[in-house]
């Protein structure tokens, strides 16, 4: 007979959803994953693209930087991740005709005289290796807290102490770091990548939040690198999968969550049966506006007191489903 309560229900079974259903059930809680699909893994899936070829590509996600080492070491996860050589080619026009920048992680002559060739000098090639200096020293303070609790603003400025890549990525609008840093438009442009990739804003919006997508691709386990997964994205959600259910986590596909009662249940759909599952925790490894059709029409219709027992996994921790920087 199915058990029909558990200390944690987690809707979603995507990577984040799946870390956190083995932190919980290695921590001895009773937990239950819901995902609606047939397999796990949400964005972090890999697909047998071509007939007859013995290769699993990315689906969606496609690159790793922000899972911690320290979560790979938690969970014992067998998941195995390669550098990449080259970090980016930018075709550019030159008065000598066109060119490619190229950024050569193993290279760094190559990537200088690239620069060179496109942009006329060293200067912005002297730049953008002060720049990615910088945001690594950054890195390396910040990054350790992306497992701890939540920093204020002035803890992590604290943090940060005097660097001057706080003021780049967090206080001032990324624009006026790339106006100020370099010359030339191309390489602009490559580094404006990491920032408004995704975000659907401007370099110099008001809000930062271009600054705070840039500073996700830097930041990745203290370095900025990002990796690629052998076997594709699909391999991380395997060994996630297999962590959770080994640490005793119940994991139900083809299983939609259709409405959540903050007050601690969750109704799911399986085929033509619906069914109620009671929880003394709920986690939301969902979107924002999917969270929002569970809940009935939006968070804020729910008791004040009850909403406090139901999260919903942000951004925060999410560690793979963005773009790799240049300067990996």
């Amino acid at each position: 007979m199915r058990r029909s309560r558990f200390d944690a229900v987690v809707v979603g079974g995507g990577h984040n959803g799946l870390t956190a259903a083995a932190y919980l059930a290695r921590a001895g809680r009773s937990v239950l994953v819901l995902e609606r699909l047939p397999d796990v893994g949400g964005a972090t899936v890999s697909a047998a693209t071509f007939t007859g070829v013995d290769a699993r590509l990315s689906r969606y996600s496609y690159l790793v930087s922000l899972l911690p080492a320290s979560i790979v070491t938690d969970l014992g996860l067998c998941f195995r991740t390669r550098a990449r050589r080259i970090a980016s080619c930018t075709p550019a026009d030159t008065p000598a005709g066109q060119r490619s920048l190229i950024v050569d992680n193993a290279d760094p002559a190559r990537s200088a005289a690239s620069f060179a060739a496109v942009t006329g000098g060293d200067k912005d090639w002297r730049a953008w290796r002060r720049f990615y200096a910088a945001t690594g020293h950054l890195a390396r303070r910040l990054f350790p807290t992306m497992t701890q609790p939540l920093r204020s603003r002035a803890e992590a400025r604290a943090l940060a102490s005097a660097d001057p890549a706080w003021d780049m990525l967090v206080e001032r609008p990324a624009s006026e770091t790339l106006e100020r840093e370099f010359s030339d438009d191309t390489v602009r442009g490559v580094v404006a990548t990491d920032a408004v990739v995704g975000t659907f804003a401007r370099a110099a919006e008001p809000s930062l939040r271009q600054n705070r997508c840039l500073l996700y691709h830097v930041i990745g386990n203290g370095t900025g690198a990002w990796r690629v997964p052998v076997g594709g994205m699909g391999a991380l959600a395997a060994a996630l999968h297999g962590a959770a259910r080994q640490a005793g986590a119940e994991i139900r596909t083809r299983a939609e969550a259709v409405g959540i009662d903050p007050a601690g249940e969750v109704t799911v759909r399986a085929g033509d049966t619906e069914y109620a599952v009671g929880a003394g925790h709920i986690l939301a490894n969902v979107a924002p506006a999917a969270l929002a059709r569970l809940l009935g029409g939006g968070p804020s219709r729910a008791p004040r007191r009850a909403a406090s027992r139901t999260r919903r996994l942000t951004a925060e921790d999410q560690y793979g489903a963005v773009p790799a920087p240049p300067s990996s």
